[in-house]
């Protein structure tokens, strides 16, 4: 692009001076300057898009699965509130919800033998128990106590009996108290197992019998791109929080554009643009950028090319004819100055860091100093010591018939 342009400009000054009546001889033209306009221009390309958009986006709580696109309307159609836009398939959640529904019989068997258990254990120990107090009763009743009746021994033996009893009672009970709650806890932790399992369960089928994503409003679809920069079709995964397409607010359009890394000197916010639509190029729409990408990155995966986006808000937005995707051709101008001076770069002489024009004035060439100001690849503005109008040498003066160097 930029080598278009030089020759195009070598082309403009040798025009311009055979239009002046410069003569030419062999290594040397002469080029009479008059003031124009100068102007610095990035070239670019890219696409229109939606200042503003509605997104479409995978539902972040189908967490528990990988799921592919099954259907997806088609780009541009106009779609209205609560319309399917794009259905969803998984099969990672068909495989999730059996595993949980096989992990939520392992507890329901395991709750089921708990309660059994418990049962079971309750009915031993009430059995012991029941064994436990009537034979304490017995002991009560024919424990000997009268000291005038029994000998001494064996009413500490029975008083001892007695006393086994009824610590073999109380120990009983104890035991039974201990063991339903330990059961009891087993139970209530196996019971908030199951009804987070019932939850995660109700949560997939919720989300396999909802794989359905609808439009939020009313709007145009308009799918996104993946990545690699390809659009998503049917067959792609999905993740949640995935924005799959969007619903663009068409009254207010932008550009996206991608400027070659190697022509962006210059580039930065706020520059004015002009660009043109690819099936209206008769109609120029201006704007001005309104964001950059710090890196510039290829726009294929095998491409050696790296460009720079930069996004640009346009100043008027024609809803017939600017629609997403829509491509362009745009101009960014860097710089941009109305009647200056401006001179071929290959007409400057540098020395010691101070410019130079061979000026031609009648039969002789003087050596100038000049000062410079805004550059391009092709032109440099004179900001001093040249008048519009004068003549300046290009190439060897000491070819021109009776010049010479001062």
């Amino acid at each position: 692009m930029m080598a278009r342009k030089l020759a195009a400009a070598l082309v403009l000054t040798a025009a311009l001076a055979a239009g002046c009546g410069g003569t030419k001889k062999a290594g040397m033209a002469v080029l009479k300057v008059r003031k124009a306009t100068f102007q610095i221009v990035i070239p670019s390309f890219g696409e229109l898009q939606a200042a503003k958009s509605t997104p479409i986006v995978v539902p972040p709580e189908s967490r528990w699965g990988l799921q592919t696109i099954s259907w997806m309307a088609p780009e541009y159609s106009l779609v209205k509130k609560d319309e399917v836009v794009i259905r969803l398939a998984s099969t990672n959640l068909v495989e999730r919800l059996r595993i949980e529904q096989a992990e939520m019989d392992k507890l329901n068997l395991e709750i089921g033998k708990k309660q059994k258990q418990l049962e079971k254990d309750k009915t031993d120990l009430h059995g012991q128990i029941e064994v436990t107090s009537i034979q304490r009763k017995l002991a009560d009743v024919y424990a000997a106590r009268d000291e005038l009746i029994f000998p001494k021994n064996k009413i500490i033996e029975d008083a001892i009996d007695l006393e086994y009893q009824n610590t073999r009672e109380r120990h009983f009970e104890r035991k039974r108290d201990q063991m339903e709650k330990r059961i009891t806890a087993e139970l209530q932790l196996l019971e908030s197992k199951a009804n987070t399992r019932r939850v995660q369960m109700k949560q997939i089928q919720d989300q396999l019998n909802n794989l359905e994503i609808k439009a939020p409003q009313d709007g145009m679809l308009v799918i996104n791109k993946y990545w690699s920069g390809e659009k998503y079709r049917v067959g792609m995964n999905a993740y949640p929080g995935q924005k799959l397409g969007s619903l663009p607010d068409l009254t207010q359009m932008e550009a996206k554009l991608f400027v070659l890394e190697s022509e962006a000197a210059g580039l930065k916010e706020s520059l004015p643009v002009s660009l043109t639509l690819d099936f209206e190029p008769g109609r120029v729409f201006t704007g001005k950028v309104i964001g950059i990408d710090t890196i510039a990155k290829p726009l294929g995966e095998d491409s050696p090319l790296k460009y720079f986006e930069a996004k640009v808000a346009l100043d008027i937005t024609d809803p017939l004819l600017m629609k997403p995707g829509v491509q362009v051709r745009a101009s960014i101008f860097v710089e941009k100055q109305a009647d200056v001076l401006a001179v071929p770069n290959q007409a400057l002489v540098f020395e010691q860091d101070k410019a130079f024009l061979l000026v031609k004035n009648s039969a002789r060439v003087e050596k100038r100093a000049v000062e410079t100001g805004a550059r391009s690849l092709t032109l440099t503005i004179i900001t001093k010591g040249l008048s519009d109008g004068e003549a300046i040498l290009l190439g060897n003066p000491a070819t021109a018939s009776g010049g010479k160097l001062p």
